[in-house]
């Protein structure tokens, strides 16, 4: 089966909040460049960061344990949050964070969706009967 776009995103300008959208006037801007990219398929969610690095993390969907959404009161006043994506990699649990992400109960609902579609067996039942 072919890998499928289920979802494209990035982080909003309203993540940085008032403090942040002055700084970055007398930066020029420069903050915003290096915003992070979200990809999610039925596959994988690939998160994009950087400016002058690229950095670029890929969770398969199979290895997600939790899905978090946190909203600050700021952050449900703009309709963004963060989504905290907890993955078992090898033994060990790693936590990523989608920062800036609008509408992100829906989100963390199509991420949940494709995990429940990658971690539940599909066809006929059998038992060991």
């Amino acid at each position: 089966m072919s890998e499928t776009l289920m979802l494209e995103t990035r982080e909003t300008k309203r993540s940085y909040g008032p403090l942040w959208l002055v700084l970055s006037m007398l930066m020029l801007g420069l903050p915003f460049l290096g915003r992070q990219r979200i990809t999610v398929t039925n596959e994988r969610i690939t998160v994009t960061s950087g400016f002058l690095t690229k950095v670029r993390d890929d969770i398969e969907i199979f290895r997600i344990r939790d899905v978090v959404v946190r909203q600050s009161l700021y952050q449900r006043l703009t309709g963004i949050g963060d989504i905290l994506v907890k993955a078992m990699e090898g033994r060990s649990e790693e936590a990523h964070v989608l920062r800036g992400v609008p509408d992100p109960v829906a989100v963390s609902e199509t991420i949940r969706n494709l995990w429940n579609r990658a971690a539940r067996p599909t066809g006929p039942a059998s038992t060991l009967d």
